[in-house]
Order: structure tokens, then C-alpha cells, then sequence
């Protein structure tokens, strides 16, 4: 049986295990590990509150903006911005250890779906592509709507590409843009049933 390639994300989280087993780890060192990378864990954890179809009222205008500004950073392919005060600044490594193996846990059983393939869909036009819907699928997340599955659905969207880069998977890139297309659908539904709405108070009053 063919074993599956590792993605970035797992040798990354390897790399903190063995930093770890030296002592302390540093943000600088986290932050070199990640590199550019760096920029989709970020966004993976932003993401992570709004995956449930109970919208965050408040709380998805920062997060859908800070997304847009983290997506197009990644774009730029330069590792996360680190203030320099915080650099040396350390964390205990038994918090870290604990956190790396037990997301290593998690993305190894996910493994069987999710590894790297389709790489295509990261290169020349589409680095364009995905970068352009990751920031409008954040702004869709920004916008300040009390409707159910309005933070949800741009959410899993970017869900999608974010596994995607980190673990170079062109097919949850792919599962994407199919989110992509239910989201506009959905937010076009809400718009013409908003302005329905208006129409029918306007001739009834």
C-alpha cells in the first residue's frame, strides 16, 4: 500500500517537537519554523469560532478584517510579522509540546483525505485566484449580519483554502470554490429577500 506524502504542516509540527525536546521555544523560533505558512495558521485559528451556524455578532467584523489583511500578507509569501519585544519572548515547552502532538494527532488521521496533491492549484493565476476569494469570503464573514449561517458559510470556505495551503491540497482548494459558489447563492438569496421584504412593508403601509 502506498504511504502518503507528508504535507508541510506535519513536518512543521515535527520540527516544534524536536525544538521543544531542547528546552523553551521562542516566538522567533516558532515564527522561522512556519515561515510564510505562518500566515494560514493564523487564519486557522481566527476561523475556527465562526464554524457554527450561530453568527458572532461583533466579533466577525475584526476577525473577517484581520483574515483580509493576514490573507494578503501570505500572498506576499513573507513570514508573519513579529514585533521585535516579542521575538525572545518564550513559551513553556511542556504547553507547546502538548499542542504540537496533539494537533499532530489530529491532521495525521486527517491525513487520509488530506495530503498534498493537485499543486498546480497554487501556482502562477490561481495564487491570484485563491488569494482574491480568501479576502472576499473574509469580507463576507466582516459584515455585521445576525442570520444564521452568515458567519458560517464564509467561514468553511476559508476553512477549505486554509487546510488547503497548509497542507498543499489542491483538492481542498477545489472544495473551495464549490463553497465559494453556495456563498455568493446564499448571499444573493439574502439580498433578494431583504429588498422582497422592503418592497412588500412599502405597499402595505
Amino acid at each position: 500500500m502506498q504511504t502518503k506524502k507528508r504535507g508541510p504542516l506535519l513536518n512543521h509540527l515535527d520540527q516544534i517537537e524536536d525544538q521543544c525536546e531542547k528546552g523553551d521555544i521562542s516566538l522567533k523560533d516558532l515564527n522561522q519554523i512556519f515561515g510564510p505558512e505562518g500566515h494560514y495558521v493564523l487564519i486557522l485559528f481566527f476561523i475556527l469560532p465562526f464554524l457554527q451556524p450561530i453568527p458572532l455578532f461583533g466579533l466577525s467584523t475584526p476577525f473577517g478584517l484581520m483574515i483580509s489583511v493576514v490573507a494578503y500578507f501570505a500572498y506576499l509569501k513573507k513570514p508573519p510579522y513579529l514585533p521585535q519585544k516579542w521575538s525572545n519572548k518564550t513559551l513553556p515547552k511542556a504547553t507547546v509540546l502538548k499542542v504540537a502532538e496533539g494537533s499532530e494527532r489530529i491532521f495525521e488521521k486527517m491525513s487520509v483525505i488530506l495530503y498534498p496533491r493537485w499543486k498546480s492549484l497554487f501556482k502562477g493565476p490561481f495564487r491570484i485566484l485563491n488569494t482574491g476569494l480568501l479576502i472576499f469570503n473574509a469580507i463576507l464573514l466582516a459584515l455585521p449580519l445576525p442570520i444564521p449561517f452568515s458567519n458560517a458559510i464564509p467561514a468553511w470556505m476559508i476553512l477549505f483554502q486554509t487546510l488547503g495551503h497548509l497542507e498543499e491540497d489542491g483538492v481542498f482548494v477545489l472544495l473551495s470554490y464549490v463553497q465559494t459558489i453556495i456563498c455568493v447563492i446564499y448571499f444573493i438569496g439574502l439580498g433578494v429577500g431583504f429588498t422582497s421584504g422592503l418592497e412588500y412593508l412599502k405597499a402595505h403601509m
